[in-house]
Parts: C-alpha cells; sequence; structure tokens
C-alpha cells in the first residue's frame, strides 16, 4: 500500500521568510558599519539595549518598521527598523521603556516611521507608569524627510517630556553625536549621563557650522561632555563609556519608584538610628567665607555609603 505524502504546509515558508527578514533587521546598517561603530569605541544600539534590560525580557515594537510610504525621497532606501529601536523589558526586574537609535542606519536619523514608533513607546510608558530610557546616538532629523511643520508629529515630543515629568523617570543617555531632534531630548530629562570624548548635544554637527560660517569646530567643542557637564548643566554626569553608562542608568533607577504613584524602593540599611560622623566637624570650615565639599558631606550623611556620586572625575580632581 503506498504511503500518502503530507500535504506541504504554505505557513512554514511564510515564518521562515518572517525570521529571516528579522534576523536581517537585527543586524542593522550592516557588518561594515557594525565594525565601524566598535572602532569608534561605541557598541551598537541593540548592544546597550542587551546590556541594559534584563536577559530575555525585551520586547521590540516596531521591528518591521521602514521609511514612511509618503517620503518619496526615500523610496528604494533600506532603513532597518527605521533607525531606532523601540520596546519594553525588565531592568533589574522591573519593566522600562527604552529607544535606542541605531547610527549604523543613517547615522541614528530620525524618520517619520521611527518617531511614530518613538512617539508610541511614549504613550505606552506613560499609560503603564513605567520609566522611559533614550540611548542616544543619532544625526537628528533624517533630512531627506523633515518636510513640514507636523514632521512625525515631533513637536508633541517636548509636550509629552514635561507632561511625564514628576510622573515616571526619564533618562537621555548621550552615547554618540546628538544634533538638532535628538539634542532637544535631554533638556527636558530627568538624568543626563555623557560618555566622554564621543556624546554631545548641539543644534548642528561640525560639517554644517563650517558650511554656514566657515569656522572649523570640534564636535567637543559643540556640545561634549565637558561643555555641558562643567558649564551649561544639562548633563548631568560624565562616564568613561558605554558600559559605565549603562551601569549608571541601573544604578539611577533603583534609586526610584515606577512613577509617582508608588513609593520608593527600600534597601535594608545597617546604619544605627544615632549614627554620628565627627569627621564632619573636619569638613565644614570655621567660617561661611570659605568653601567647603559638600559631595563630602552628604556621602558621610547618606546611609551605608549609598550615595549616588554624580560628582564627576574633573570636579574631583579640582577639589582634593
Amino acid at each position: 500500500m503506498a504511503t500518502e505524502t503530507p500535504p506541504t504546509s504554505i505557513l512554514r515558508p511564510l515564518v521562515a521568510d518572517l525570521h529571516e527578514r528579522r534576523e536581517r533587521i537585527r543586524e542593522g546598517g550592516g557588518a561594515e558599519k557594525v565594525a565601524r561603530q566598535h572602532e569608534a569605541g561605541k557598541l551598537t544600539a541593540r548592544e546597550r539595549i542587551g546590556l541594559l534590560v534584563d536577559d530575555d525580557t525585551f520586547t521590540e515594537l516596531g521591528i518591521h518598521g521602514r521609511p514612511h510610504f509618503s517620503q518619496r525621497a526615500m523610496e528604494g532606501k533600506d532603513a532597518p527598523a527605521d533607525g531606532v529601536i523601540t520596546g519594553y523589558g525588565k531592568i533589574d526586574g522591573r519593566l522600562a521603556a527604552v529607544c535606542a537609535y541605531d547610527f549604523t542606519v543613517m547615522a541614528g536619523s530620525m524618520g517619520m516611521t521611527g518617531e511614530l514608533k518613538v512617539t508610541r513607546l511614549r504613550e505606552l510608558a506613560l499609560s503603564k507608569r513605567i520609566p522611559f530610557i533614550w540611548l542616544l546616538d543619532s544625526a537628528g532629523a533624517r533630512i531627506q524627510e523633515a518636510v513640514g511643520s507636523m514632521f512625525a508629529g515631533s513637536g508633541h515630543l517636548f509636550r509629552e517630556e514635561v507632561i511625564m515629568s514628576g510622573v515616571i523617570p526619564q533618562v537621555a543617555a548621550l552615547m554618540g553625536p546628538c544634533a538638532a531632534g535628538t539634542a532637544y531630548i535631554p533638556g527636558l530629562a530627568d538624568f543626563v549621563p555623557m560618555v566622554k570624548g564621543r556624546g554631545s548635544m548641539a543644534l548642528a554637527g561640525p560639517h554644517l557650522v563650517r558650511a554656514a560660517i566657515g569656522e572649523d569646530v570640534t564636535q567637543e567643542e559643540l556640545g561634549g561632555s565637558r561643555v555641558h557637564c562643567r558649564k551649561s548643566g544639562v548633563g548631568d554626569l560624565e562616564v568613561a563609556d558605554d558600559e559605565e553608562c549603562i551601569e549608571r542608568i541601573k544604578q539611577y533607577l533603583s534609586y526610584f519608584p515606577q512613577s509617582c504613584e508608588e513609593s520608593p524602593p527600600l534597601a535594608p540599611c545597617t546604619d544605627p538610628v544615632d549614627r554620628g560622623d565627627e569627621d564632619l566637624l573636619d569638613v565644614l570650615p570655621d567660617t561661611n567665607r570659605r568653601p567647603y565639599d559638600m559631595y563630602e558631606v552628604i556621602r558621610r550623611i547618606a546611609d551605608d555609603g549609598t550615595y549616588f556620586d554624580l560628582k564627576p572625575q574633573w570636579a574631583r580632581t579640582i577639589i582634593t
């Protein structure tokens, strides 16, 4: 008796194609651009998310995003995930929304589809009352698409950051150059760590400055960590590399509740309630006309040495 050949599933090839397309998208701008990112001392957007978010907890939203159908200038151009990775996952066991601009895809520029993805993520973070983290490494608005005042609805970004302020923690980490559109985000965020020598925020990059006024200026001079952590005050913390930046974000979030509707997390404390510190008498000067290291005062008062030291290395060097 002849054995019947089982019918070939029409779904299996579709599922295989779906997995294949997703794998290609996860490669970002391709091996050459990923290698260039690593040569610059930077992790890729997906590597950064991998360090920040607990293993196997990240759910990506809009992975199949591509340049918007209304943008004729982008016809035929490939931009995996439209240059920005959006989703949610757990950071030390607690849910958070994460948005990471992918510099390997069109320099992480803001496209219409990408910004619609980020808008959706902001709405999710606010409605679910979870922290929102930007991992910024972007050339700003994509010039091919930034036509008209309603570009991607990105003008709502600033209003929504204000609405989220005081409701959920907002972290904007500058891990690469951020111009124009992405440079505005940190100004309204709660915590802004900057990677030394790589993170920057300015209205335009060196090439545009040179073209506009003929002046040569470096990215660092325009708006690097030295400028924003020491002068403007927009940057809160100067860190050495991407890895330290991720650790500082985790540390910062550990001090905060998910939203204003929860109580802050509690940590066990071994400090006696009546603990004193006689050495404070040596830290404070004998006259209010002399300066003193206020960081040292706070460090001695905080329980169990848990003070989150935002003082950058340059300040420690000057004071000590």
